[in-house]
């Protein structure tokens, strides 16, 4: 049997490529014949595109063709994506950041230059921006299985009720703010067609880049997989922000296709904020009640998280952590959305999972301070077999062993 790699040296294969600076990213692959792309974004974060002047850009040098709801590249909205507008394809703006234009041209500093020539009017609104801001509109879009629910023991009329019976009650309120995942390397892309544009070939940071490939293709309204390929030989950093490509991939793709020629786009730090989304803010309020010994008999844990008028992802905080950690009789959870007029939300290193264990087992730290009782016993009395409000056992857990070992 070979030796268990655990506790031994082994080799990082590709340590010397990465340290050297030998390893190729996406920004740094390249191509015969290849043009620039460089992506103009609004400066308003909510509005309607009146005028836009291209006329000085396009006859800048090196300019192949700009990009914009003047001339569009017929891109689609993908909704089982969580895409509810396709770039370029309208004149609404959804998110300060969002892309308005795109210039091509032979050369990086050219395309770049170029699109600072370009002028945009809109017509500006009041965007909402912030979880305090009103008026709030609940998102109608997909949440989790079971976003509102309680359970209650026999005889228990309601969660105060609950609550108010508890020898010791703690509530806390939580509220955190976006979180980016600020990838080492900013996003890029090489797209080249091949075939008589019937094969697309894409070099970018991927970290699934099956999923990648269909994307695209949606995107693009062309065929899946295999006549969209997606090289990744290094990710350039993940953290959840390259599950899926952005807006950028599939307007590189189409631009090529195009002007029949390679076209390479990398964004700039400053765009990666806003066009690669992010983790959204949430709202929390916990409140736990338990008799004098720390056993508890409540657990209510409410929240409201972003969820961008552009759709993607946002947290659901409760639904894995409050809804299964530990054992109680009465629990309820309510996790809301609201819409906001701001980038798209994104899978970051547990979504839901991190807030919302945050704010649980903060309170419970509180709750073990109030009750006098040791923050790791606290747990272990209160620790859940089956999953609250159901017999369900979990095939397998260790939680406790993780609790004894750690201490």
């Amino acid at each position: 049997m070979t030796a268990s790699p655990v506790g031994r040296e082994i080799d990082r294969v590709d340590g010397r490529l990465k340290v050297t600076g030998a390893a190729r990213y996406a920004a740094d692959h390249t191509a015969s014949n290849k043009a620039y792309a460089y992506v103009v974004t609004s400066t308003i974060a909510r509005g309607v595109i009146r005028r836009m002047d291209t006329t000085t850009a396009r006859n800048a040098p090196g300019v192949l063709d700009v990009y914009s709801p003047f001339n569009k590249l017929g891109l689609r909205a993908v909704p089982d994506l969580g895409d509810t507008y396709a770039p370029l394809e309208e004149f609404q703006i959804h998110y300060h950041g969002q892309i308005i234009a795109m210039v091509v041209a032979e050369s990086f500093e050219q395309a770049r230059d170029a699109a600072g020539l370009i002028t945009t009017t809109y017509d500006e609104q009041t965007a909402r921006t912030s979880l305090a801001d009103g008026p709030r509109e609940p998102s109608v879009g997909p949440t989790a299985p079971e976003p509102k629910r309680t359970i209650l023991a026999p005889g228990v009329a309601s969660i105060d009720a609950a609550l108010a019976a508890g020898d010791i009650v703690v509530q806390a309120g939580f509220h955190q703010p976006v979180h980016h995942h600020v990838a080492m390397e900013p996003h890029a892309i090489l797209a080249e067609w091949s075939e008589n544009n019937t094969k697309l070939t894409i070099h970018s940071g991927a970290q699934l880049p099956h999923a990648h490939a269909m994307a695209v293709a949606a995107r693009l309204g062309t065929q899946p997989p295999p006549a969209v390929r997606v090289i990744t030989e290094y990710v350039g950093g993940g953290f959840g922000g390259r599950t899926l490509p952005w807006s950028e991939a599939a307007m590189t793709a189409a631009a090529a296709g195009r002007l029949n020629r390679p076209v390479k786009l990398a964004l700039t730090r400053e765009q990666v904020f806003t066009i690669a989304g992010h983790r959204d803010q949430v709202d929390q309020t916990i409140k736990l009640g338990a008799s004098r010994d720390g056993v508890l008999t409540v657990i209510s844990h409410e929240s409201v998280a972003e969820m961008p008028a552009v759709g993607w992802w946002s947290s659901v905080p409760a639904e894995g952590t409050s809804a299964k950690l530990y054992k109680t009789p009465n629990l309820h959870v309510d996790q809301q959305r609201v819409i906001l007029d701001m980038p798209p939300t994104s899978v970051m290193r547990a979504l839901s999972e991190a807030p919302g264990t945050f704010a649980l087992e903060t309170a419970m730290d509180e709750l073990a301070i109030a009750a006098r009782i040791d923050p790791l016993e606290l747990r272990l009395r209160n620790y859940a077999t089956v999953v609250p409000g159901t017999d369900r056992a979990w095939s397998s857990k260790h939680l406790h062993d993780c609790y004894r070992i750690g201490a």
